[in-house]
């Protein structure tokens, strides 16, 4: 089974070899959305049960990249700042602005651009 992360889904493929042709078939089985990733009744039906569970395995092992726990990070980091400002600080901020500005770059090719995020907030206070 192969998992091909593309922008917005992760496609489920599974590979099986054709003796006619000797070699590798690929057959894309389903999809899964990358902002919520969960096996959907279709995807359910095509994988037999040792596929849904290589799908519960390559989920679970993706985790988020701890993007969970980045928030409570970065305002740790602010803590820090606002407490010290010394050379270590500073070469600290340094490598922090570079991996900012690497975070950004990826949020806004994920589809998750500043003004996307502003609508959903404006949309989730209205509804609120």
């Amino acid at each position: 089974m192969q998992f091909r992360e593309r922008r917005r889904v992760i496609q489920v493929i599974r590979t099986t070899y054709d003796p006619a042709l000797k070699r590798g078939r690929s057959t894309l089985l389903g999809t899964l959305d990358k902002a919520v990733p969960a096996v959907t009744e279709a995807l359910r039906v095509a994988c037999t049960a040792e596929e849904l569970a290589e799908i519960a395995r390559y989920l679970d092992g993706r985790g988020g990249a701890g993007a969970d726990a980045l928030p409570g990070q970065m305002r740790e980091a602010a803590a820090y700042f606002r407490t010290h400002r010394d050379g270590a600080a500073l070469a600290f901020a340094a490598e922090i602005r570079g991996a900012w500005e690497e975070l950004k770059e990826a949020m806004r090719e994920a589809g998750f651009s500043k003004e996307k995020l502003r609508k959903a907030a404006k949309a989730a206070k209205a509804i609120a």
